[in-house]
């Protein structure tokens, strides 16, 4: 939860104009959609065989493939 609290803040604050987030937790769409609307850029890095749900696919302006 601390993540969504965290990218949330960063995204009103304009603070920083890319979020990269290093998880499967769909627990984080709400975040990304608030990061994306405020106008941050919002990253998916994800292991190469790693299975993510299609929330989390929909809802980032790039998957990193690591």
């Amino acid at each position: 939860m601390m993540i969504g609290i965290d990218m949330t803040s960063l995204a009103l604050k304009r603070l920083v104009s890319t979020v990269v987030i290093a998880s499967g937790d769909s627990d984080l769409v709400p975040a990304m959609k608030l990061a994306r609307t405020e106008g941050l850029r919002v990253y998916l890095a994800i292991f190469q065989k790693s299975r993510i749900s299609r929330d989390l696919r929909i809802h980032n302006d790039d998957i990193l493939t690591l």
